[in-house]
């Protein structure tokens, strides 16, 4: 990576600019981006038509004449007219180290019966030391509906499995690991969690929410060398799709290592801005000075824990998530994993410590129940910069909607989402009815109300590529089912709604406006340049366009087939 940072370059650049100096660049080489389509995202100068970049930085932008200073000894990439140039995409919830790991262990998300799941398991543990813990990943309850201990039982034995859902709320275990964690019919689940039980009261080896960690504290910790595998083979897909910065929003102690030893070996390219969560039984004193011990301890050039996560309440489809009436045909409404008042409690702390708060809420009540606890650290601790978040929000109450601007709060979604796919025809539609269901995910409601949209994947859960999300909140359609059903059209978002939501937006929620998220002189040359120009062609081809060329503080860290090769003038 280039080794020029901070204020002094920015002082040295601007005073060569305004004295009008090119010359100072002399012993530098620069690398020139043109004849594309340029898209700042930066409101003094919105489009151009080429971009310089030396030392890392953006050096200039404009047209291809005013690239002239800087064409001696240049590398220059003469672009497709049709491709487009942006700012690098940020991705605002993203478990990349944690999915990373995890994504080594046995994978299930192509399986779709029980034929396939034993193939899959016993294709996996032939890897495994004799006796360890079998885990497995990426399960998903909708092609393996009838998940219980018996089923696993028949295929691993005696040896205890944990199999996390796709949508990490969820465990599915075999009657090993039962027993390893003493859950029996008296079991109490932990608050804020559910041990489901068959007819007669047994527990039928499917946890949700807090009650995963039961099994999950057993498991050994991952060794540091899958760690770094994982790492870096996720760094790489995400490079691959544009992205140059994310926010890690759950990182455990054991991640942060993973990301200061990548950093210290030079190998951390992205910028990671993480937060680390805090739990209702840490209550808001020893929550807070955890966070802040962290932030101490894991600081590095691309690392920063700068916020506190909340797990607030679950999933729709579980019936975990907080809604403000019940689900249909229950009286149960689902719960808050804390109480109003704790929650309350640590957003106080946490504000007045100077930390950013970043909430998992699903439900219309857990939203709620978020915004009232901002709002009391803001009547607690006065009006700051705190840009707290919420993240998912796929059901808000319309009453809530214009509180995300009164109170500064950042609205941070997934449109990847927002379509009819099999969570939401069959587990969330039946669950909350056809009134509610116009409500799911109301990105456009959001952007009406003048609440600001960052946008993000919650990998592994969905798709790490920004395009494909940027598709789907156009459309609200299947990506592959151009012509299928549109999920609460009134709800979709413009193109450059969600080009914003990655970029400027994106570097807005992690305090890093001034170095990203724009193409501005003086900031981190961290860019995407796209085959085709995606807000010019139909939104259905939006997700099949291909990134060219990644830029990471003016170095490639991805180039596609199709990109040019450089010249040099």
């Amino acid at each position: 990576m280039s080794t020029i940072r901070g204020k002094a370059w920015l002082v040295a650049s601007a005073f060569a600019l305004v004295a009008g100096t090119p010359a100072a660049y002399a012993d530098s080489q620069a690398l020139i981006l043109r004849g594309a389509r340029v898209l700042t995202m930066d409101q003094q100068k919105p489009e151009v038509q080429a971009v310089a970049i030396v030392d890392g930085r953006v050096a200039a932008v404009g047209s291809a004449d005013d690239m002239a200073p800087f064409l001696k000894g240049a590398t220059v990439y003469d672009l497709p007219a049709e491709a487009l140039v942006l700012p690098g995409f940020q991705d605002s919830h993203n478990h990349l180290i944690w999915s990373a790991t995890e994504l080594q262990d046995i994978d299930l998300s192509g399986v779709a019966d029980e034929a396939g799941l034993r193939a899959a398991i016993e294709k996996g543990v032939g890897k495994l030391p004799e006796n360890a813990w079998i885990r497995a990943s990426l399960w998903d309850p909708t092609t393996l509906p009838n998940a219980s201990a018996a089923v696993l039982d028949a295929i691993t034995g005696p040896r205890p499995i944990f199999v996390a859902a796709a949508d990490s709320h969820s465990a599915w275990v075999n009657t090993a690991a039962l027993k390893a964690a003493g859950i029996t019919a008296e079991t109490k689940a932990p608050e804020g969690g559910r041990i489901e039980v068959d007819a007669q009261g047994q527990p039928t080896g499917l946890l949700r929410e807090s009650a995963m960690s039961l099994v999950s504290s057993l498991l050994p910790e991952y060794p540091d060398s899958q760690v770094d595998a994982g790492l870096a083979k996720a760094m790489a897909e995400a490079e691959s799709y544009g992205i140059t910065a994310i926010i890690d929003p759950a990182a455990k102690e054991w991640m942060l290592r993973g990301y200061q030893r990548a950093d210290a070996a030079g190998k951390l390219n992205l910028r990671v801005k993480a937060a680390v969560q805090i739990e209702a039984k840490e209550g808001a004193a020893a929550g807070v000075a955890k966070v802040l011990d962290y932030k101490a301890r894991y600081a590095s050039p691309h690392l920063e824990v700068n916020a506190a996560k909340l797990f607030v309440d679950g999933v729709i489809e579980t019936g975990t998530a907080a809604l403000i009436e019940a689900y249909v045909g229950s009286n149960q409404a689902g719960d808050l994993l804390f109480t109003p008042q704790a929650m309350k409690e640590i957003a106080i702390a946490a504000d007045k410590a100077g930390l950013q708060l970043h909430a998992h809420a699903i439900g219309d009540r857990a939203v709620r129940a978020t915004l009232d606890a901002y709002e009391a650290a803001r009547v607690a601790n006065g009006t700051r910069d705190s840009r707290h978040q919420i993240t998912h929000l796929e059901l808000i109450d319309p009453a809530d909607i214009p509180r995300f601007k009164a109170l500064g709060v950042l609205a941070n979604i997934q449109a990847l989402w927002a379509y009819p796919d099999p969570y939401i025809v069959n587990l969330t539609e039946p669950k909350i009815g056809p009134e509610r269901s116009q409500q799911l995910y109301p990105f456009g409601a959001l952007k009406q109300a003048g609440a600001l949209l960052v946008g993000s994947s919650d990998w592994s859960v969905s798709s790490m590529n920004p395009l494909e999300a940027i598709q789907i909140a156009v459309t609200r359609q299947d990506i592959a089912d151009p012509n299928g059903r549109v999920l609460t059209p009134q709800h979709r978002l413009e193109v450059m709604d969600m080009i914003k939501a990655y970029t400027a937006n994106g570097a807005y929620a992690a305090f890093d406006e001034a170095q990203s998220g724009t193409l501005t002189v003086g900031k981190r040359a961290d860019i995407v340049v796209l085959g085709h120009d995606v807000t010019k062609i139909p939104p259905t081809q939006i997700a099949a366009t291909k990134v060219m060329l990644t830029l990471i503080e003016g170095d490639a860290a991805y180039k596609g087939e199709a990109l040019p090769k450089p010249t040099m003038p």
